[in-house]
């Protein structure tokens, strides 16, 4: 027996050593069976070779190891990912961290949390960022990983990797924090702080082919919409169940090599509980669908689970649930964020981020306006400087920032009217009353607008130009 077990694990460093490790030769899983966990030492110090082709098998056969002897291949594992480097191996920095993310990542496919403290912690990140960059190619990779993602990992460790990847690959990054945006089990304050790290450039992912759609009616006039598409020998289904107030009640995607997530099955068995098709338009099922994503997101955010955010993209619906528009809550906190930026003198990073908001908004105009301001770029501000006095013209704010941009600009006249209304503005009690600098600034106008008064009397110039003035500042 003894005889035996040596003989097994002979052939086992043989595989190991050899330059096929790459290979699964079919005894492989027999032997693994009769050496069981006297096989993992060896194998965790394959984990540690040098050879990625070595470590990848070695990876696998722990994994196959795993199933029968689960307890003694996670202290394996955890041995490695905790280990520290002797004196002898300090040159090998890269392989060690290389063996220890492979570690943490079996661990995690197996259900543990593993911890690593890495000889070079950002060369790490920014390989596993650029790793997981190359698999995002398609919609429905995106919303698989950043469900994986907020299931599995903290805001801190979401943010960081999205920061990882943004040094590497940025358009897989702008990807991940557009996914993260739409997501409505994803904290507000992650979505504002993976924001920046995109850039403000959300890179459109390749699209696969359309898919096949039904929508299916009851006696109750409870709907499912069903979407299929197939790609070689893989398929992928999605069932959307509809009830009768119009909300989505449940959904279910389902990805398989085999029939599983063939269509025709489930409609067969909704036909025979009294369901009937009534169309295979799959721009009907998209419309359906996405008003009763909207109405659920109004209503129910928490319904919309995974099941929705990693199939929508059967039926390309991407943001469809939000109606366009991001949440309120994450607009306040892209606006804060925006302000931040502002004052750390990153105006360009800002701008990014608020190109995600609605620029009729006063606020959002007043704060793409501060942006532009900040990069000396007074006349661009003008025109969100003048929709962010229409929209709100009670705030006094509004016409400061105009008058200034307008006197920067050299618009004395404009800059005038606008001081005027300032003055206006500012007679009504409001929140600016508690802002100190406010008496400065209602002074300072007062000044300004006397001395153009007085300017005007000198020159003999009357009133009617700074009417036409004051005219065309509304008129903007």
């Amino acid at each position: 027996m003894v005889e035996a077990s040596f003989g097994d694990l002979r052939r086992l460093a043989d595989w190991i050593a050899s330059s096929t490790t790459i290979a699964w030769p079919p005894w492989l899983p027999r032997l693994l069976d009769r050496l069981g966990a006297t096989a993992v030492p060896a194998l965790g110090r394959a984990l540690r070779s040098a050879d990625p082709r070595r470590l990848d098998a070695a990876r696998r056969a722990l994994a196959s190891v795993a199933t029968d002897h689960r307890a003694r291949v996670i202290a394996e594992l955890h041995a490695i990912a905790t280990g520290l480097a002797t004196a002898a191996q300090l040159d090998g920095a890269a392989q060690i961290d290389d063996a220890k993310a492979c570690a943490v990542g079996l661990l995690a496919e197996l259900g543990e949390r593993g911890e690593a403290r890495f000889a070079d912690p950002h060369a790490i990140r920014r390989r596993s960022a650029l790793a997981l960059a190359g698999e995002l190619d398609t919609a429905a990779q995106v919303a698989s990983v950043v469900d994986l993602m907020l299931q599995r990992l903290g805001d801190d460790e979401i943010a960081d990797m999205v920061d990882a990847m943004a040094e590497v690959a940025s358009p897989a990054a702008a990807r991940v924090a557009a996914e993260i945006a739409c997501r409505l089990d994803a904290s507000v304050e992650l979505q504002t702080r993976v924001a920046p790290a995109a850039g403000g450039t959300v890179a459109a992912p390749r699209r696969d082919r359309a898919a096949r759609a039904s929508v299916l009616v009851d006696a109750a006039a409870r709907l499912v919409v069903i979407a299929c598409r197939r790609h070689g020998k893989r398929s992928r289904r999605w069932a959307v169940l509809i009830g009768a107030s119009g909300a989505i009640d449940s959904c279910e995607c389902v990805e398989s090599d085999g029939p599983e997530a063939d269509a025709a099955a489930l409609i067969d068995d909704l036909a025979a509980r009294g369901y009937r098709v009534a169309t295979t338009d799959a721009d009907h099922a998209r419309a359906i669908v996405a008003a009763a994503a909207r109405l659920t997101a109004s209503e129910r955010p928490d319904a919309l689970g995974s099941g929705y955010y990693v199939g929508r993209d059967l039926l390309d619906l991407g943001d469809a649930h939000l109606a366009g528009r991001p949440r309120v809550a994450v607009v306040a906190a892209t606006l804060g964020r925006a302000v931040e930026l502002i004052a750390a003198d990153q105006p360009e990073r800002a701008l990014a981020l608020l190109a995600r908001c609605d620029a009729a908004d006063p606020t959002i105009a007043a704060t793409i306006a501060a942006c532009l301001v900040a990069q000396g770029r007074h006349g661009d501000a003008l025109a969100h400087l003048t929709c962010a006095c229409e929209a709100d013209r009670a705030w006094p704010l509004h016409h400061w920032n105009l008058a200034a941009a307008l006197h920067a600009t050299g618009d004395a006249d404009g800059c005038e009217a606008a001081l005027r209304a300032f003055l206006v503005a500012s007679e009504v009690a409001s929140a600016l009353d508690a802002d100190p600098d406010q008496p400065g600034r209602v002074a300072l106008a007062h000044r300004l607008v006397a001395e153009r008064e007085r300017t005007a009397r000198l020159s003999g110039v009357k009133g009617k130009r700074r009417r036409r003035a004051r005219h065309r500042v509304k008129s903007r």
